[in-house]
């Protein structure tokens, strides 16, 4: 194996990077890696090749499209040229391309724009199944034409995707190779992102061609390792490696550890609350308890010189505005995409993330601030268990909540599901691990009347 990097790369900021495996010239398409080094000629990004013949290797390793290459005399297979890709890609997002694709630049911006703003989106590509894992077979199947929104699935195709390589790496996720030279690497690697917590969708993107040819034809013939493999050679055998791996989900007696319909209900319910979710301008009643607060507590409960502070449902960042002019390091989370974009704007560390399903280390977190988010939780002892999870040991969590039952009604919101009692909330937050340090009222006289907000000081023993 040989590996070559083009030191004088025009853009040192490298956005995305562009992964070819190259075996031969596409006979079965019209288009082939040449045409592909013409399309990327009008994108920005790093191209990296994996050369699997010599034939090919000695005709393009000097392209002048081609960042870096690597060359391997004998064909390594599906997995291990996409993992070989990854390994020497330094962009943000990274986009796995047959040598027989025709792309157009939108087809680019638009997959990249859909990993960016998916919720926990790791991999995404216009073509993606379902799967009914104890048939071992596609159950719905979505490509260029036939669906026009995101929607996640169990597998996307492996002739054109994109990975959102921060999470990818993370997550320590791998195309496993024992199930080369091909076939189940890419239902394999769909159940390793659903394990990790994350997503794969598929995305309506159309500008683009492709001519299904080797991976669908019934006498496909591989060369792989200097050995010719057949499809009937490797599939079954395939099959039989992805069952025994997986066996606690293809078992139908074991299937109940991990019921993918009843996973794809729920993604499918959280999806629904994410489009009830509505943007939270700047208000000065709201700005003025955040700043009297926070001083507040501060006053009581110093924190650590540089501490790492979590604002649970940051809105458009007021919170996060005051932890930076107290030296706090401030990381925010919203599932509304209008306050994501808004924070984005003004540079803070913010996330498209839900409460209940946070993407971060075991006690990351000095200081979680919880103000007004509490409320828009479909199982609040669910979410406090993981404010829990990311809180430091000693760590401090502020939790402000509305009170039920007065004039405003906030239990008639169409984005509150839990306006609980105040001693709920508190038997919640003991069941959680929690040691309730004090409560704390704030009264508001309204036009309509008196309302209540509740403050609760907790800390993580």
């Amino acid at each position: 194996m040989d590996i070559n990097m083009n030191t004088d790369l025009k853009n040192p900021e490298i956005i995305r990077s562009f992964i070819i495996p190259v075996l031969d010239f596409s006979p079965h398409s019209p288009y082939n890696i040449n045409t592909l080094l013409k399309d990327l000629e009008n994108i920005s990004g790093e191209v990296i090749c994996v050369f699997n013949s010599v034939e090919v290797f000695d005709k393009l390793h000097k392209h002048p499209r081609i960042d870096k290459y690597c060359f391997n005399n004998l064909n390594a297979g599906v997995s291990r040229s996409w993992n070989i890709g990854i390994n020497l890609a330094e962009g943000k997002y990274a986009f796995i391309l047959n040598a027989d694709v025709h792309i157009l630049p939108t087809a680019i911006y638009q997959l990249e724009s859909y990993l960016l703003s998916l919720d926990k989106a790791v991999i995404a590509g216009p073509s993606g199944v379902t799967i009914d894992y104890q048939k071992l077979q596609d159950t719905n199947i979505f490509h260029k034409g036939n669906f026009n929104e995101a929607v996640k699935v169990h597998a996307v195709s492996g002739f054109f995707f994109g990975i959102h390589l921060e999470r990818y790496l993370k997550h320590n996720l791998m195309f496993d190779v024992q199930f080369s030279p091909c076939f189940c690497e890419e239902w394999d690697i769909g159940l390793q992102v659903m394990q990790a917590g994350l997503a794969c969708y598929a995305v309506p993107v159309n500008d683009f061609e492709h001519h299904w040819g080797a991976s669908h034809d019934k006498h496909l013939s591989v060369n792989y390792f200097g050995r010719v493999m057949s499809r009937d050679d490797i599939l079954p055998v395939n099959r039989e490696k992805f069952v025994l791996k997986w066996n606690h989900i293809c078992s139908p007696e074991k299937a109940t550890r991990l019921d993918i319909s009843k996973v794809q209900k729920l993604e499918n319910f959280l999806e629904k609350i994410k489009k009830e979710t509505y943007p939270e301008p700047l208000h000065d009643l709201h700005t003025n308890i955040s700043k009297q607060s926070l001083g507040i507590f501060l006053e009581k409960y110093p924190l650590p010189e540089d501490a790492k502070v979590l604002d649970v449902g940051c809105g458009q960042g007021v919170a996060l505005e005051l932890f930076k002019s107290k030296g706090l390091r401030s990381t925010g989370i919203t599932l509304n995409n209008e306050d994501y974009t808004v924070c984005k704007q003004k540079g803070f560390d913010v996330y498209e993330m839900d409460q209940s399903f946070l993407d971060f280390n075991d006690e990351e977190f000095d200081f979680i601030w919880c103000r007004h988010c509490l409320e828009h939780s479909i199982f609040p002892y669910f979410t406090l268990s993981e404010l829990f999870r990311v809180l430091k040991s000693n760590g401090y969590i502020y939790i402000e909540v509305p009170a039920p039952d007065t004039p405003c009604n906030h239990q008639t919101n169409v984005n509150h599901y839990s306006v609980l009692g105040k001693s709920m909330w508190i038997e919640l937050m003991k069941r959680s691990g929690f040691i309730l340090l004090e409560t704390m009222q704030i009264p508001l006289d309204l036009k309509i009347g008196k309302d209540y907000y509740w403050i609760f000081i907790l800390q993580k023993p």
